[in-house]
C-alpha cells in the first residue's frame, strides 16, 4: 500500500464518528451550536487519523480505516474525561445551551 492511500484511509476511518455525531444530533439540533471550531476540529482528527495509520504503520486498508476511527474516539473521551473531573457541577443546576467545546464533545 502506499503511504498516501494509507493516510487517505486514516483521514476518513477519523471523519467516520463525524458523520454518526452529525447523524446523532438530528434528535436535539438547538442544544448544539454548529461552528468553525467543530470544522478545524474535524479537519484536525483527520490529519492526525491519517498520520497514525502511517505511524503505526497500517498494513491492511482495514488497518489504516481502524487506526483513523479510533484517533477521535480516543482523543474525546480523553478530553471528555478530564473536562468533567475539572468542572464542578452544583446540584439542580439547569441545563443550558453547550459551549463551543462542549457541542463538539457531546454530539458535533
Amino acid at each position: 500500500m502506499s503511504s498516501a492511500v494509507v493516510f487517505l484511509l486514516g483521514m476518513a476511518g477519523a471523519l467516520a464518528p463525524e458523520i454518526v455525531r452529525l447523524y446523532g444530533i438530528r434528535h436535539d439540533p438547538d442544544r448544539f451550536q454548529w461552528s468553525w471550531f467543530y470544522l478545524v476540529v474535524s479537519l484536525a482528527f483527520a490529519g492526525l487519523g491519517g498520520l497514525l495509520a502511517l505511524a503505526l504503520p497500517a498494513t491492511t486498508y482495514w488497518g489504516a480505516i481502524y487506526v483513523g476511527v479510533s484517533t477521535p474516539v480516543l482523543v474525546n473521551s480523553l478530553v471528555r474525561k478530564g473536562r468533567e473531573v475539572s468542572r464542578q457541577q452544583l446540584r439542580g443546576e439547569r441545563l443550558g445551551r453547550y459551549s463551543l467545546v462542549d457541542s463538539y464533545l457531546q454530539g458535533l
